[in-house]
């Protein structure tokens, strides 16, 4: 088998499955390095967690797994929703996040490919049921390595827009970044030296590019 095709009757590609509760610590863990890495915000661990066992506990939401020597190294985060102006439901990443040792590997094609898959699985039974398809949705949050996520994204799913941040964020890390953020984008400005502001970062320009 492919290992970016499901299974045809589980619905998960090779190599991935399944949260269960004795997951939840691993998962955990992973998503403390994840805020450390690129949290915008300040951590309420206790969210954390409650959102993890939500998941687990089949309540609407969904986390995958990969295991390697033994231990988690991946996960995917995912949620059925739905937007303030509709009841159609869709699926929403909220996280995909690979241990660093481990990012030489695919898993993070792994479970982009997991959450289209699963959007594939929700989608043939709303059709039976005479519903609309069951979306999937993503977006990218990061000052690192941001180009990169949004080519691998872009070799896949349509880009529909971006994300914009205004108002330095209260998570260490990211608020330096966000200041040198601010800092190029008046770089920019200062070169173009017109009123319509046309020049853009590069990270900018790939958006425009891959979503044309």
């Amino acid at each position: 088998m492919n290992k970016y095709e499901p299974d045809p009757h589980t619905g998960l590609l090779p190599g991935v499955r399944l949260a269960t509760p004795v997951d939840e610590p691993a998962i955990f863990e992973l998503l403390l390095m994840l805020h450390a890495e690129m949290g915008f915000f300040s951590l309420n661990k206790d969210k954390v967690r409650g959102g993890i066992k939500w998941a687990t506990e089949g309540h609407g939401g969904f986390v995958f797994c990969i295991d390697e020597d033994n231990r988690v190294v991946a996960t995917l985060g995912m949620l059925l929703t739905s937007d303030w102006y509709t009841d159609d439901e869709y699926l929403l990443e909220r996280w995909n996040y690979v241990h660093p040792n481990y990012r030489r590997s695919d898993y993070g094609r792994r479970m982009l490919e997991q959450a289209k898959a699963t959007s594939d699985w929700f989608t043939k039974s709303a059709r039976k049921d005479g519903r609309n398809d069951i979306l999937f949705m993503c977006g990218i949050n990061s000052f690192d390595r941001t180009e990169a996520k949004v080519r691998l994204y872009a070799r896949h799913m349509p880009c529909i827009g971006a994300y914009f941040l205004y108002g330095e964020p209260p998570a260490g890390p990211q608020a330096k970044k966000y200041r040198g953020a601010v800092r190029e984008i008046e770089g920019y400005r200062k070169r173009d030296g017109v009123s319509e502001n046309r020049l853009v970062v590069p990270l900018v320009e790939t958006i425009l590019r891959v979503g044309s």
